[in-house]
């Protein structure tokens, strides 16, 4: 399992290399899953999953936008399974896929819990898999969402493919709900941050954490670094990279991974989207 190993701050490179393998963060480790699913839940901020009284306001939205229930749906990239509990408890029956096994771990045990009516929990299943190599279900799924900006945690070349993967699980004409950026939430450049924090997502222990976030708007590329630094002065590390597409390209990429794209809202609202948005959901269908 590919780790990024300690090393002194020295032999840091000044700037990140977007989708560097070295240092991207592997969403599938154990240690780094566990952190993970304590930042989804954590009801602070919005950094890992949204505060649950977002998740409900948009699970309000998604209901306008998907087929009425007991249409099937696929949540990919579903984490914890904060959307698609909500969404089997108003009628639909939804798989919900994610790499991150401590999440999946989660996700199903509130599923089988006792919260939620029976029928729910009967409607509601969970399994990890990857999105670029997803593969089709038996009985397509009627609809599927993509949220909180995971399709760009994908490199430009590999978005095609993941699209591709989740059309391939939707029936003719099936719809698809993706959110995106169009940027991060910095100007061009870079901004550098640091803190000491008790635990992190790179570890459980208390540490100096340093934070830079690099936006190349002419590669429409975001890398979010974050180095942890240890009372022995060495360290650990890792970084997650965006690549933002384009406004005008975003037809064209759907195209690509065979859906066809008939509306764009700003954000979450019932208005149109420009590129002047700071982010969209995307609807579209799968093509015949």
């Amino acid at each position: 399992m590919p780790r990024v190993p300690r090393f002194r701050l020295s032999t840091l490179a000044e700037w990140p290399v977007p989708f560097d393998p070295a240092w991207e963060l592997d969403w599938s480790r154990p240690d780094y899953g566990r952190r993970l699913l304590r930042e989804h839940l954590d009801q602070s901020h919005d950094g890992a999953s949204r505060r649950l009284s977002l998740v409900d306001q948009h699970v309000r939205r998604l209901r306008k936008l998907l087929p009425a229930p007991p249409a099937r749906l696929l949540d990919a990239g579903a984490g914890p399974g904060l959307y698609a509990s909500r969404l089997a408890g108003a009628g639909y029956d939804v798989t919900g896929v994610d790499v991150n096994p401590a999440a999946i771990r989660h996700a199903r045990a509130e599923a089988s819990s006792s919260s939620g009516s029976a029928d729910a929990r009967g409607r509601l299943r969970f399994q990890r898999a990857e999105l670029a190599t997803l593969e089709p279900p038996r009985e397509p799924y009627d609809a599927a969402i993509l949220v909180y900006y995971v399709l760009e945690a994908f490199p430009a070349s590999e978005q095609p493919r993941v699209l591709r993967r989740i059309a391939a699980s939707l029936r003719p004409n099936g719809t698809a709900i993706v959110e995106m950026r169009l940027r991060p939430d910095q100007l061009p450049g870079r901004i550098c941050w640091w803190d000491i924090v008790n635990g992190s997502v790179l570890s459980d222990r208390r540490h100096l954490l340093l934070g830079d976030g690099t936006y190349d708007r002419a590669r429409n590329t975001y890398v979010l670094r974050e180095i942890a630094v240890f009372d022995d002065g060495t360290a650990t590390g890792q970084q997650t990279s965006a690549w933002l597409c384009p406004f005008d390209r975003i037809p064209s990429l759907f195209r690509r991974g065979g859906l066809d794209v008939t509306a764009i809202y700003d954000g979450w609202s019932a208005g149109r989207g420009t590129q002047l948005s700071e982010c969209l959901l995307v609807v579209a269908r799968r093509l015949p």
